[in-house]
């Protein structure tokens, strides 16, 4: 393990840079948003990233971020919990996204580290982008082999909607391409069906005979074009495919192809948003100046449905503990 001071925010707080890592991979995360940096597999920089923490804070793709307090499009940037109604940040064309300026923009606080394992832990107060009770939030990051662990931990202290999730960005050829040509598997009878502003309709169509089936592997891109700009949506996982995985009971949701590297999603959340870059294009450019391109990287977030806590799900009590753990596994394709 090793840590260093990646800049500096405008009220003269250290934000600091942990490497963490295997002999096969290496993972560098950051105290602001507790967001992934780097992920380094067999020579390959997988995601997006910038060099400088003022690129991060320009930046509004949430790259490589926890995100919180409530992942994904919160319908009308409202809610109302047992009568009482809460309004949210409208950041997001009358919706509330990622939780308004939520935990991506928040600076943690490291509890533990180790060669392979670093914990970041934040306190979000009662009120904090209008959401109520304060909130202990923990996420810890883990290198075994190929494999990056996150496992997320919440606890409030009165009734609050609990919604986490990773915005990791992910090139398996490296920056610089798009990932139209990129394999995807997804092990997901129903996906679900969003109106024009992104928000659930309501609606679990079947993905049989849609642009939406990955029951077998097709290209990101072979199906994708003319009013359908791409992928933003939300898997509703089947579980079939069960591993018992760093003492996890997990689920595999998803296997990607590139051109060299594999990655496999393993996680014990209901969903998973795919999301593509359709809106990834512009300022400020990845790492080393690589421009920003449309369908440059694509996401893989485990999650909770969409718009959950409108349909009176993902509320948790005080003392009640949110667990959630994620395996974003890289590996050769031929390896696989």
């Amino acid at each position: 393990m090793s840590k260093r001071i990646f800049g500096t925010l405008s009220d003269g707080r250290a934000v600091e840079l942990y490497e963490i890592g295997s002999d096969a991979m290496t993972c560098r995360v950051m105290t602001r948003g507790a967001a992934i940096v780097d992920l380094i597999y067999d020579g390959i920089n997988v995601v997006g990233g910038f060099d400088t923490l003022e690129d991060y804070l320009a930046d509004t793709s949430h790259q490589g971020a926890l995100i919180g307090r409530v992942a994904n499009r919160v319908g009308g940037a409202r809610f109302t919990m047992d009568g009482t109604v809460y309004t949210l940040p409208d950041n997001d064309g009358g919706n509330c996204l990622h939780g308004g300026d939520g935990f991506d923009h928040r600076l943690f606080s490291v509890t533990d580290a180790t060669d392979s394992s670093v914990t970041m832990e934040y306190t979000s107060p009662d009120g904090e982008e209008g959401f109520p009770s304060a909130l202990h939030v923990k996420v810890t990051y883990t290198v075994v082999g190929g494999d990056l662990v996150i496992a997320y931990e919440a606890t409030p202290d009165g009734k609050t909607p609990i919604a986490l999730t990773n915005h990791t960005y992910f090139n398996l050829n490296g920056l610089g391409g798009t990932v139209e040509g990129h394999t995807v598997w997804i092990d997901a009878d129903r996906y679900t069906e969003v109106d024009a502003s992104l928000i659930p309709n309501g609606n679990r169509p079947c993905v049989e005979g849609s642009a939406f089936d990955f029951r077998t592997p097709h290209t990101i891109g072979e199906r994708i074009g003319g009013d359908f700009i791409g992928y933003d949506h939300n898997y509703i996982l089947n579980g079939t495919y069960r591993e018992r995985v760093h003492g996890y009971d997990l689920a595999r949701a998803a296997y990607v192809t590139g051109d060299a590297l594999a990655l496999t999603v393993l996680t014990d959340q209901e969903g998973m948003q795919f999301y593509i870059g359709n809106f990834l294009e512009g300022t400020p450019p990845f790492r080393g100046g690589t421009p920003r391109i449309l369908h440059g990287a694509f996401c893989m977030e485990t999650q909770t449905e969409p718009d959950c806590i409108n349909h009176g799900r993902a509320f948790y009590e005080a003392g009640e503990t949110y667990r959630h753990v994620t395996v974003y596994r890289l590996s050769r394709k031929r390896d696989v």
